[in-house]
């Protein structure tokens, strides 16, 4: 490599390895010298030594390589495609309601802020819009968004934290996690919260130099992501602290203003919150959140599933948090942001890497399977930029192994797709069961369904499929002609007996207890008769709907059912307060 200067350029200038010098190209009066500028030669004789450098060119390079992950990102998750989830369901058609409130007094057919593990003022709101505009497809759409926009700020702060080579190997994992494509195609709240985390954190690293407490600007993301998702609230101390840690090597003990600072406007803005959203809000956090029932799933199959998930990622953020704390750089001369004495690192490396631990401990120890594949992504967004270390630190300086980082980014995605793929088809397909049940409404009339959410969902424009005459499989209350209150198995029985529902339907996924109480019931009962039985997913679940027909009686018009009208004798009532059993599917 040549390097021509000027007469008089200093020695030591750019190129500062001594060189011979020749003069070229004289003219009279006139020297000008060639300085030749030997690189040294790399590790393994692999050549010229690489300095990492920061330039337009590289920063260009970086970017369409971040373009390219996030394009593959979105075609693996678009490519997944099912009916609604019941928790899609229940989140848009309670949304639907709410800005029906808002804009023309309809009622909200229930308290949902008490038993909703998240404001159901926020996402439900933001899903339904999306919906209105464009169905479920526009509504899924919204939570794409949010999980392309986490991988690129986590590229972003990554970079910031570490550098542009490690940004990208971060991303690259993250973005085909089964978390990041499964989150990325459902219509819940859990995206949008986890790309408000994302926000706040990269809102203290990237202000981690300020001169003045600009990182006080994340408080507002975190505090709408704990609403959004009380379950957030798990991986807001990650972010407090990295507001110190990432200030450290410039700032040094100054730096333990911020986790302070931000501590106390959090709690100020989080309890704001709740004084103005009043009880209701209190008593969902605590349902939902701080007091959930503890579950009967074993610690080995909790650990079993997080080991499943999780596995890669995490690994490789070990490696990574090992490396770092040892070594910061890849190689020689390699740019990297300031990492601070030993200590910081390990720090570091420890706080990003054991949050990923956070959400299955949380469960192993309250023993709930209940969205552990959906909690573990927040855990791995956490940990990704010591994951994206961990990789470049395989790969070695100048790609020396290569050819190891494309095999375990291959395993990554191959384990993604097939995990996000299987999760996705894990609930069976509604669309002939909607069909099928359409058939049979009739004006007042009640319809018992083990997943209700979906039926309402997808006929909520039907004058004769509105919230209040569903009935699920999680509770009943039912007032018998005696005036005997009933819940659990025999409420649905006396509900049976008196022909209260319409329409009975179950599949035997979710209650497969319940249903076969309800078959024992519905074959011994002569006024109902299965009018259907619809195999789905390939025959391995079946939907079966019992409709309640009885015999024309002296006096009464002919396909006027006996005994459950609106004003005709007792009827099961649906509960405002949460059910005895949460749903599987409500984190």
């Amino acid at each position: 490599m040549l390097a021509a200067f000027r007469r008089g350029s200093p020695p030591g200038s750019t190129g500062d390895i001594s060189a011979p010098i020749d003069a070229v190209d004289q003219r009279p009066g006139e020297t000008t010298l060639t300085r030749v500028l030997r690189l040294p030669r790399g590790k393994h004789s692999s050549g010229p030594l690489k300095f990492s450098t920061d330039s337009r060119r590289r920063t260009w390079v970086s970017r369409a390589v971040l373009f390219a992950i996030l394009c593959v990102q979105a075609a693996l998750t678009l490519r997944m495609h099912n009916t609604a989830f019941e928790d899609e369901a229940l989140y848009l058609y309670t949304g639907h309601l709410q800005i029906a409130h808002w804009l023309h007094g309809a009622a909200l057919q229930g308290n949902y802020a008490s038993y909703f593990s998240g404001a159901p003022v926020l996402y439900p709101v933001l899903g339904a819009a999306a919906d209105a505009a464009g169905g479920l497809g526009a509504a899924r759409a919204v939570s794409l968004l949010a999980m392309l926009a986490t991988t690129g700020l986590l590229y972003s702060l990554t970079r910031r934290l570490f550098n542009e080579r490690v940004g990208l190997c971060a991303a690259v994992i993250f973005s085909v996690t089964e978390s990041a494509l499964f989150l990325g195609n459902l219509a819940t709240y859990d995206a949008p919260a986890l790309c408000l985390l994302a926000v706040a954190t990269w809102i203290v690293v990237r202000t981690a130099t300020f001169r003045w407490p600009v990182y006080l600007l994340a408080a507002l993301p975190i505090t709408v992501a704990v609403a959004t998702k009380y379950a957030s609230a798990l991986f807001v101390p990650t972010i407090v602290l990295l507001s110190a840690l990432a200030a450290w090597p410039r700032r040094g003990r100054r730096a333990l203003i911020p986790p302070v600072a931000l501590t106390v406007v959090i709690t100020g803005l989080l309890a704001a919150a709740l004084h103005v959203a009043g009880p209701a809000y209190l008593t969902g956090v605590r349902f939902t959140t701080t007091a959930r029932f503890a579950g009967t799933t074993p610690s080995l199959v909790l650990l079993r599933d997080s080991v499943k998930w999780g596995i890669l990622p995490f690994a490789l953020a070990v490696v990574g948090a090992i490396g770092y704390a040892d070594r910061p750089r890849t190689e020689p001369g390699e740019l990297i942001a300031p990492p601070g004495g030993r200590l910081r690192r390990i720090a570091l490396g420890v706080v990003l890497t054991g949050t990923a631990l956070l959400a299955p401990a949380d469960q192993i120890h309250t023993h709930t399977l209940t969205s552990l594949w959906k909690h573990i992504g927040f855990g791995l967004f956490f940990a990704a930029p010591l994951a994206g270390v961990g990789l470049a630190r395989i790969v070695g300086d100048h790609f020396r192994r290569a050819q190891v980082g494309i095999a375990i980014w291959g395993a990554a995605l191959v384990l993604g797709m097939t995990q996000a793929g299987d999760l996705f088809g894990a609930w069976p397909s509604s669309t002939a069961f909607v069909s099928q049940l359409s058939r049979y409404l009739q004006p007042h009339a009640h319809y018992l369904v083990e997943v209700d959410e979906v039926p309402i969902y997808y006929l909520r424009q039907h004058a004769d499929a509105q919230p209040g005459q569903f009935t699920s499989t999680y509770f009943i209350g039912y007032h018998t002609r005696q005036g005997q209150y009933l819940t659990g198995d025999a409420g649905y029985v006396a509900a049976i007996k008196a022909g209260y529902f319409r329409v009975v339907a179950y599949d035997g996924q979710v209650t497969p207890g319940l249903d076969n109480v309800l078959a024992a019931a519905l074959r011994a009962d002569p006024d109902y008769r299965l009018a259907t039985s619809i195999p789905v997913n390939g025959g391995a679940v079946t939907y079966y709907v019992w409709v309640h027909q009885p015999a024309r009686m002296p006096g009464r018009p002919a396909g006027a059912p006996a005994g459950n009208d609106r004003t005709a004798g007792p009827r099961p009532q649906r509960s405002s307060a949460p059910p005895a059993t949460p749903s599987p599917g409500t984190p």
